[in-house]
C-alpha cells in the first residue's frame, strides 16, 4: 500500500479547513428573555422612538483561524533572490513596449549588449550627444524586434486577438521610425561637423592661394622692371647720336647674324675637298704578284 505525501500547500489548506470547522462548532451565546413591559413603560413605548443608527458589523474570527492565517502568511513572503524579485516585478508587464526601456525576463541581455557594441563600432560616437543617439538607436531597434517577436508568437497560436495584434504592429512602426530618426540626427550632426572642418580647411587653402597670387604678381612686376631697365639701357643715345628704338636694334642684330652665316657658308664652299685617308688594305689589293724568272709557260709554279 502506497502512502501519499502531502505538499506544504495541501498541509496549509487542511489546517485552514480544520480551523473553520472548529470555529463553526463553538456554542452561540443564549438570547436574553424578553421582559414584560410595565403599564408606564407601555405608555412610553407608545410614543414614537427615533430610529437606531445601524452599527457596523464586524466579522468574528476564531483564534485558530487567525493562527492559521498568520502561519499561511509566513509562507507567502514572495521571492527572496535578486533574480526572483526582478522577475516578479514584471508580473504585470505584458509587452514592455511602453514606458521606460527595460529587458524582459525572456530576453537575452548578452544579445542586447552585443547590439549596442556593434552600433558603437559602426558609428564611433565622439561626444555625449552622439552616444545618446546611438543608445536610442539600440533601444528602438530592440523594441522593434520585440514587437515582431510578439506578433510571431500570436500568429503561432490558434486564437488571434486582432486588437492586441494591431497594438504590436503600431509599436513596431513607432520604434522603427524612432530608430531612423535618431540615425538621421546622428548623420546630420556628423555632416555639420564635417562642413565646419572643411570650411576651415577651405579658408586656409584660399588664404594660401591668395598669398601665392600676391607672390606671382610681385615677381611679374620685378620682371617688368628688369625688362624696362634693359630696354632703357640699350636704347640710351650715345654722345653725338640719335636715340634708336629697341625694335630697330633687334632687327639690326638679326640682320648681322644672317650676314655672318652667309659669309661662313661661302668660305666653306671655296675650300678644296679634303684628301682621302690612306687605306693599306685597299692598296694591297691593287698590287700584282711579281713574275718568276726561268719559268716555262706550260709548267705550273712549284
Amino acid at each position: 500500500m502506497t502512502t501519499h505525501t502531502m505538499t506544504p500547500r495541501q498541509i496549509r489548506r487542511a489546517a485552514e479547513r480544520e480551523a473553520r470547522k472548529a470555529g463553526n462548532k463553538q456554542p452561540q451565546p443564549p438570547l436574553a428573555a424578553a421582559a414584560t413591559p410595565s403599564p408606564a413603560e407601555s405608555s412610553e413605548s407608545a410614543a414614537p422612538t427615533p430610529a437606531a443608527e445601524p452599527q457596523p458589523t464586524t466579522s468574528t474570527i476564531s483564534e485558530a483561524q487567525l493562527a492559521a492565517n498568520r502561519a499561511n502568511a509566513q509562507h507567502s513572503t514572495g521571492p527572496t533572490t535578486t533574480a526572483g524579485k526582478e522577475k516578479s516585478s514584471q508580473n504585470r508587464t505584458f509587452h514592455g513596449l511602453a514606458g521606460s526601456f527595460r529587458l524582459l525576463f525572456w530576453e537575452d541581455a548578452d544579445q542586447f549588449k552585443q547590439l549596442v557594441s556593434s552600433l558603437y563600432d559602426e558609428h564611433k560616437p565622439v561626444n555625449d550627444s552622439e552616444r545618446r543617439l546611438v543608445d536610442s538607436m539600440a533601444q528602438h531597434f530592440w523594441l522593434m524586434q520585440r514587437a515582431i517577436t510578439l506578433q510571431d508568437k500570436m500568429l503561432a497560436t490558434a486564437e488571434l486577438d486582432h486588437k492586441t495584434f494591431g497594438l504590436y504592429l503600431r509599436y513596431q512602426t513607432t520604434n522603427e521610425r524612432a530608430y531612423y530618426r535618431a540615425k538621421r540626427e546622428f548623420e546630420t550632426g556628423r555632416k555639420e561637423q564635417s562642413k565646419q572642418q572643411n570650411g576651415f580647411e577651405s579658408q586656409k587653402r584660399q588664404q594660401e592661394a591668395h598669398e601665392a597670387k600676391i607672390r606671382l604678381t610681385n615677381a611679374r612686376a620685378q620682371a617688368a622692371e628688369i625688362e624696362n631697365e634693359v630696354k632703357s639701357t640699350m636704347e640710351a643715345p650715345l654722345p653725338g647720336h640719335i636715340r634708336v628704338p629697341f625694335e630697330d636694334l633687334a632687327a639690326a642684330f638679326r640682320l648681322t647674324l644672317q650676314n655672318l652665316n652667309k659669309e661662313l657658308a661661302a668660305e666653306l664652299t671655296k675650300r678644296p675637298p679634303p684628301r682621302p685617308r690612306h687605306n693599306p688594305t685597299a692598296y694591297a689589293s691593287t698590287r700584282t704578284a711579281p713574275k718568276r724568272l726561268n719559268q716555262h709557260p706550260g709548267c705550273a709554279p712549284q
